[in-house]
């Protein structure tokens, strides 16, 4: 072993890494013990990531690496989404010589905001790779263009230069483009480019104070620095510039990958200042307690224009941060403390100025305690605060909690001193409304609230149980952490939990072992997921993994898979999203085709229903069979409930995952925002009756939040409808109509809060009898 020299085990440990996880860390350290002095260094390895829960495992993927910092890129294995292979797949801080977790799903450049992606060669090609610097040339094809990227590690650096050439070989010019990089993580929050928070989709002019985006949490930073946008999507994961491409034209993108080994996002304000040339100066000083005593690990927040604009993580009460030349506030936070007060800071060229808070209070410490009204049972809930004070930096402190897997009903929250308001809500707008409780917390001191939810009703008395069909994890763009999402998913009085994470099924036995304390049963899922359309496949069964790439399956492909993984139903989710089997198919994207073999289409909760509704209702005027699936599509509980769109399905006896799934397919079933259907005969049934004969549909119907509508659908008309007035939670109704052809009829109902259901169809078979043909009569008995 001596004799093997050290570059060649550090480029090309392929054969190490194919083996079991302990095989591949025990061959990493034995790399640094007989290499310690190339630890600083620049190095390309080839083969699984060594990057702790990294997603690139092919042979032939490749990690770029220094002493700080390392990503990975796909080579063999796919992207998520349908993305060609190529882009950086992991990501993550190097401390001490060893690798950390992975905190990046994707980062790659997008030619046309995730417009389906015609793609026939990605080459990867390591152009550098010395000690001094690792570069990683990424070329591929997007309809008759060139996209050509290269990747630039420096050693000491902690940021990556990206820099792609989008060129058009076509004979035809792109107008309306837009294009740039994406950086979507695996966990932690995300701080939108100053002056832009809250915004999801839009343009930045005269919003943006700076041209970055940064993902975090208390121990890293990975934020992608675009100086070229103008556009963002997906609350700025997307950092795109529109623009046009002539034939033959060449557009060039600049920007950087940063990773740093804590939540301090300081340097990315430091980078840009510096790529700018601003002058600087800088802030310093010390933070205390109330009572004079220091704060450990305080974190100074900076506004600018009055919006949050940066913040630093101090040590042992100090703390530094450099600031271009202007005027800002500052103040204080530590976390679950009440903030400082805010002082204002004017910022002068070379110039330091010292200042110091001294107000920081402690945090106190409540314990909500939620029971059903009428039985003072524990419940779970979910607790949300809608007044007073919520860090601004998220591993300080959350906005929404839910109450314990272990410990029903119960959470102790530490908060900062001060007047609150908060929600609590169990199964909100299908079971009960929410309860507002006002609470003062006072700095040190431990109180208690108890919180009794008027649970109005029970659909499972009738047979009817509900699931959120859509619901991610923390995996790839999601989260979510299984506990988490289970009590979640349990707050919302959901009756099985279900994870459905883009193409991987890694947290199944975790959300099944989670849904078992409880006495609760689990719906294994996945979303197939190609560039093009969506996909929800359910029950699959437990172990089963994807063995197609999604990125070059066809749809009979997929469709394939999922039988083969044990799927039931296949749900058209989000159909008229870009990608969505609607929009697809409308826009000749689909890879093999028109496939009827889906069995569900999905409302889903992010939009587009009513566009999903009005089709539904066209084809079922057709005759089609195509039955209804809901789901939020989840994928931070702590920002969007679980279950405020949910499919409820009829289920005789036992209600176990696959006997729901399997009504859900024979149409007994509804999905629902909140109003709650109890049909007299079951929709996905087949009505006979004569030729105009009065069809009388009769249901119960029940809202927590009030009864406001109810229509009565055939033929993609109304026929049908009934006004009420007040708050009346519960109603008998009783509606007709007439036909002279074979038809179905569907129920819409809107509570007060315009909240709807929307019933599958029952089928009306309008049957008549003709006398006998001659040529049957003279048949003999």
């Amino acid at each position: 072993m001596i004799g093997i020299p050290c570059s060649k085990i550090l480029v090309d440990p392929a054969t190490k890494m194919t083996q079991a996880l302990k095989t591949m860390m025990l061959s990493i350290v034995f790399i640094m013990i007989i290499c310690p002095s190339s630890r600083a260094n620049v190095q390309i390895i080839k083969g699984p990531t060594p990057i702790q829960a990294g997603e690139a495992i092919g042979a032939n993927d490749l990690t770029l690496r220094n002493k700080n910092i390392a990503v990975s890129f796909g080579v063999d294995t796919p992207g998520p989404w349908g993305v060609p292979s190529g882009g950086i797949l992991d990501g993550a801080v190097i401390r001490n010589g060893k690798y950390e977790m992975d905190h990046i799903a994707l980062i790659d450049f997008i030619p046309n905001n995730w417009s389906s992606w015609p793609n026939t060669f990605q080459k990867i090609k390591v152009v550098k790779n010395s000690p001094e610097e690792g570069i990683i040339r990424v070329t591929r094809d997007w309809e008759k263009c060139t996209i050509e990227t290269l990747y630039v590690l420096k050693k000491g650096d902690r940021r990556i230069k990206a820099t792609t050439t989008l060129t058009n070989n076509g004979s035809k010019a792109y107008n309306d483009l837009f294009s740039g990089y994406v950086i979507w993580p695996e966990g932690g929050f995300i701080f939108q480019p100053p002056g832009m928070e809250g915004i999801k989709k839009g343009y930045a002019k005269n919003k943006a104070l700076s041209d970055w985006v940064v993902h975090y949490d208390r121990n890293w930073a990975i934020g992608l620095h675009a100086p070229y946008f103008d556009f963002i999507n997906y609350n700025a994961r997307d950092m795109y510039v529109g623009h046009s491409l002539k034939v033959g034209a060449k557009k060039q993108f600049t920007g950087w990958v940063e990773i740093q080994p804590t939540g301090d996002i300081s340097g990315l304000l430091k980078f840009e200042s510096k790529r700018k040339g601003l002058k600087t100066g800088t802030l310093s000083g010390r933070v205390t307690t109330k009572d004079g005593k220091v704060m450990k690990d305080p974190v100074i927040i900076v506004e600018k224009d009055g919006h949050p604009y940066t913040w630093t993580m101090g040590t042992n009460g100090s703390y530094n941060i450099n600031l271009p030349v202007g005027k800002y506030v500052a103040y204080a936070s530590g976390k679950s403390y009440a903030s400082s007060s805010k002082s204002k800071i004017t910022i002068k060229a070379g110039k330091k100025i010292s200042r110091n808070f001294t107000d920081v209070k402690y945090p106190g410490e409540v314990t909500f305690n939620v029971v059903e009204k009428a039985k003072n049972k524990p419940i779970d809930a979910r607790i949300s605060i809608e007044k007073g004070e919520t860090p601004l930096v998220q591993f300080l402190g959350q906005k929404t909690f839910f109450t314990e897997l272990n410990k029903v009903g119960k959470v102790v929250l530490p908060l900062g001193p001060g007047k609150y308001v908060f929600k609590v809500a169990s199964g909100e707008s299908f079971l009960s409304t929410p309860e507002k409780v006002s609470v003062s917390v006072k700095s040190g001191v431990k109180s208690s609230v108890k919180v009794k939810i008027d649970i109005k009703t029970n659909p499972t008395e009738k047979n009817w149980y509900s699931a959120d069909m859509h619901h991610h994890s923390d995996l790839v763009d999601g989260v979510t952490a299984p506990e988490y999402l289970v009590r979640s998913q349990l707050a919302a009085k959901l009756n099985f939990t279900l994870v459905s994470d883009h193409d991987l099924v890694d947290r199944h036995y975790e959300v099944m072992k989670l849904t078992k304390t409880r006495g609760f049963e689990f719906i294994p899922s996945i979303e197939l997921s190609p560039d093009w359309s969506h996909f929800g496949a359910s029950p699959i069964n437990l172990g089963q993994k994807l063995t197609v790439n999604p990125g070059t399956a066809s749809i009979d492909e997929l469709f394939a898979e999922a039988r083969n993984m044990g799927a039931l139903s296949i749900t058209a989710n989000h159909p008229y999203m870009p990608y969505g089997i609607f929009y697809a198919l409308d826009n000749g994207k689909v890879p093999g085709g028109f496939n009827p073999k889906f069995d569900l289409v999905e409302l889903n909760a992010a939009g587009y229903i009513e566009k999903t509704i009005a089709r539904m209702h066209d084809l079922w005027a057709k005759g089609q069979t195509y039955y209804l699936s809901a789901g939020t599509d989840v994928h931070d509980v702590w920002k969007d409930v679980s279950g405020r769109i949910r499919s409820f399905a009829h289920i005789d006896g036992k209600a176990t995952p696959r006997k729901f799934v399997k009504a859900l397919i024979a149409g007994h079933a509804y999905a629902s925002q909140g109003p709650l259907l109890y049909p007299e005969v079951m929709f996905g049934k087949t009505l006979k009756v004569r030729t105009n004969e009065k069809i009388t549909v009769k249901f119960k119907a029940q809202a927590v939040n009030g009864l406001k509508q109810v229509l009565l659908m055939s033929g993609n008309k109304i026929v049908d409808s009934v006004k009420l007035t007040g708050k009346q939670v519960t109603k008998d109704f009783s509606m007709s109509f007439k036909t002279a052809k074979d038809t179905y009829y569907a129920l819409i109902v809107i509570d007060q809060k315009n909240l709807k259901a929307w019933s599958n169809p029952v089928w009306v078979d309008v049957v008549t009898y003709n006398k006998t043909p001659g040529n049957i009569a003279k048949i003999k008995k």
